[in-house]
């Protein structure tokens, strides 16, 4: 009877134990690759004992990831950059954004490049690993540890992420961070981007008579002229590059004089988001900017690059306005966080304060959520704000109360219930009273509905 060889056994062992060691090794530290798809550019990196999952990472909105295969590997892609000149030609061209089938012929034309980048490194690492576990350091030993690795690695690829690899998975994803609290921009992207051009030329069609209303309507009151600036109040953009075409052709039809934007420019506050900024600067007249959640530093920072005055928490002086901006506390971070309502009242309070031991207070307050505006209520003859989507102009105690509702409709979140969410803004008329101070003689509101071809202008006398 043949004698069972334990050496064998052994010597196996500690060529197949090191081989496997350092193709787990080899996976952790350098899978890591990087490729584009259009004007985004990914890594994409293998990571061991997991399950077999396929992630997706958008910093720093969150994460979407689908049980796409078996484990013991996850595949994760992370968005590490965006060419914007790729990206705006792409839009203007409505090519839009990569669909997953797109996505899964430019991952197969690839896998053969990454396959054979990681065999490589994956030899290196595990006969490294053979030759350091070897008593005789043997050579031979090492190329043949490192054979067996990479061999191991493509045979656990395939049976487990190629082979299976299921697509589908991606209807049903689960969402982390703060991209969880809107799964549907997904489903909606290329719907969004044939949308925004068509509302602009809605937008253009309807505006193109705003000349011939506006000289209509500065005749209503001959008797009762006003001698100051006329000031346009937009809030809540949200990211919609249509509300800029809306504005431009408000300002150049009304003749504005100054634009006072009480926040919310973005929705995230990123880096790609600083793309709308550069309308900023296209503008015939002064962009004044008053900080809303949504917007973060960095926001924050573009905007004043571009040329548009920043208020947080300070007055200026513009076309004989004494103006008084006070940001949102939330702006003070990259979240994106309501601020808790004892925190706004505090914040107002503060800036109420501050401008008085100041030694005036100012004529026009702009805030983005109202609350921070209340303690200024009988004080300033204008208070300015936004957050809640919906316009309102209202007299009250001696103020004039105006929320310039949504000047992009909502921006994304408006396209689930468009017939809540209409483009608006108010233009404001001032004058003088017998003291010399600045007020506000009336107001227009402009509403415009989405997917209808039309617009709605009410005016409100100050009384």
């Amino acid at each position: 009877m043949k004698r069972f060889d334990w050496n064998r056994i052994v010597n196996l062992g500690l060529l197949l134990v090191p081989a496997i060691a350092g193709m787990f090794l080899a996976l952790a530290l350098f899978s890591a690759s990087r490729f584009s798809v259009g004007a985004f550019e990914f890594s994409v990196e293998l990571i061991p004992f997991q399950r077999g999952d396929t992630v997706i990472f958008i910093p720093p909105v969150g994460e979407l990831r689908a049980a796409t295969h078996w484990l013991p590997l996850a595949v994760k892609f992370t968005l590490l950059n965006v060419d914007l000149e790729n990206l705006v030609s792409g839009l203007e061209s409505l090519s839009a954004l990569p669909d997953i089938s797109f996505l899964e012929e430019q991952l197969h034309s690839r896998l053969h490049y990454y396959l054979l980048r990681n065999s490589a490194i994956i030899f290196a690492c595990g006969g490294g690993a053979v030759y350091l576990v070897s008593r005789m350091r043997n050579l031979k030993r090492a190329l043949l540890g490192g054979l067996l690795a990479s061999v191991l690695f493509v045979a656990l690829f395939g049976i487990t992420v190629i082979r299976p690899y299921n697509l589908e998975a991606f209807e049903t994803p689960q969402y982390r961070g703060a991209i969880s609290a809107a799964p549907w921009v997904v489903n909606l992207s290329r719907q969004t981007l044939t949308t925004i051009k068509t509302l602009g030329r809605q937008l253009e069609l309807m505006t193109a008579n705003l000349h011939d209303l506006s000289l209509q309507l500065d005749q209503v009151r001959l008797n009762e002229p006003y001698s100051g600036p006329k000031v346009l109040h937009v809030s809540d953009i949200h990211n919609n590059p249509a509300a800029f075409d809306f504005i431009e052709k408000v300002v150049s039809s009304f003749a504005i004089d100054l634009i006072i934007d009480t926040g919310d420019l973005t929705d995230y506050g990123t880096e790609l988001e600083t793309e709308l900024v550069s309308r900023v600067s296209s503008l015939p007249v002064l962009y004044l900017f008053v900080p809303g959640n949504h917007d973060s530093p960095r926001i924050i920072e573009a905007l004043r690059r571009s040329g548009a005055v920043v208020l947080e928490n300070e007055t200026i002086e513009l076309n004989g306005l004494l103006i008084g901006g006070v940001a949102d506390p939330s702006a003070e971070s990259p979240h994106m966080a309501v601020a808790p309502e004892q925190d706004l009242g505090e914040a107002g309070a503060a800036a109420y304060a501050q401008f008085f031991a100041a030694g005036a207070i100012p004529d026009v307050i702009a805030v983005h959520n109202p609350l921070l505006g209340t303690p200024f209520t009988g004080l300033s003859a204008a208070i300015l704000s936004g957050h809640t989507h919906r316009a309102e102009v209202r007299f009250e105690q001696g103020s004039a109360l105006i929320n310039a509702g949504t000047a992009g409709a909502a921006g994304i979140r408006g396209l689930q219930s468009p017939q809540d969410n209409p483009y608006s803004m108010v233009v404001l008329y001032f004058d003088r009273d017998e003291t010399g101070r600045s007020f506000p003689v009336m107001a227009d509101l402009l509403s415009v509905q989405q997917y209808h071809d039309s617009f709605t202008l009410k005016r409100y006398y100050n009384r």
